[in-house]
């Protein structure tokens, strides 16, 4: 699970900065100039150690230092690309996740040096827990905006969706220059605004999902069920409104999905079977 969220992490740390400039302060950039990061070699050094810290995170060592110093620069970096007059959602929900594991492991700092160097497994599964806790208080939150937003209509609202696909496929147009193609591109706006109730039916279960996500902090096989769910919603969102969360899906699949631990219990369930009975004693 730390493997797979290093790599997730390091993924979102980009090569380089190219904001110069934080027109529109957003989050911390209200109180610290970021643009700091732009610098090509300060960059370069900063990524670096990340990286080299994210494999010591890794092993299971040092996180207040080995996930504390990426946590806070992926912050920083998000924190800038977000002050540039439009706010992104694909590094927020990481960061946090980052941040609440990070916080964990500090305050475990007051148990002594030990805890510090080579925390007990229990811290950290509790970090697992709150990263757990943060995935879903952000999609509870999500859910809970588009109701308030909408007055409580926007499942009656959702038809209008497809004038927003109209002007995301003109939007890819004005970027690439290049015609939408495809069922999706050409028909598709038109059949959802002329099958409103079956496009509510369709959309509807992820609104649901979002809603009840806190129910997958009840144990492994909910959240399993829950983030299957959540992760098939972000595959319809993309297929259809060509809006990709990848982080997101990533970040289901590490702490929801746990792939791991349903592989380590399939295996072992697989040879607890084919294993030979034991012989009882003469």
């Amino acid at each position: 699970m730390r493997l797979l969220f290093a790599w997730l992490v390091w993924r979102l740390l980009p090569v380089e900065v190219v904001y110069v400039a934080q027109p529109v302060p957003n989050g911390w950039g209200h109180w610290i100039d970021f643009t700091f990061l732009a610098d090509a070699e300060r960059w370069r050094l900063l990524r670096l150690g990340a990286g080299i810290a994210l494999l010591i995170y890794v092993s299971g060592a040092v996180p207040v230092l080995s996930l504390g110093w990426p946590a806070l620069l992926l912050t920083a970096f998000g924190t800038l690309e977000n002050s540039q007059g439009a706010i992104g959602h694909h590094l927020q929900l990481a960061s946090m996740v980052a941040l609440a594991q990070w916080i964990v492991y500090l305050t475990k700092v007051r148990e002594g040096l030990r805890e510090v160097f080579w925390p007990r497994l229990a811290h950290h599964q509790l970090a697992v827990h709150w990263a757990k806790l943060v995935i879903v208080a952000g999609y509870v939150t999500s859910a809970c905006v588009k109701l308030i937003a909408s007055g409580g209509l926007w499942l009656v609202q959702l038809p209008d969706i497809s004038l927003q696909l109209i002007k995301t496929h003109a939007n890819v147009y004005y970027d690439t220059l290049r015609p939408a193609e495809g069922w999706v591109a050409t028909r598709l706006p038109y059949f959802i605004s002329e099958h409103p109730n079956l496009t509510r039916l369709f959309f509807a279960p992820g609104l649901v999902l979002e809603l009840i996500a806190f129910v997958a902090l009840a144990g492994r096989g909910k959240a399993l069920l829950l983030g299957g769910g959540l992760l098939a919603m972000h595959w319809l969102v993309r297929a259809v409104m060509n809006l990709s969360f990848s982080s997101h899906e990533w970040l289901l699949i590490i702490f929801l999905l746990n792939v791991p631990y349903w592989t380590w219990r399939s295996g072992a369930l697989i040879k607890s079977k084919f294993s030979p009975p034991k012989r009882s004693g003469a």
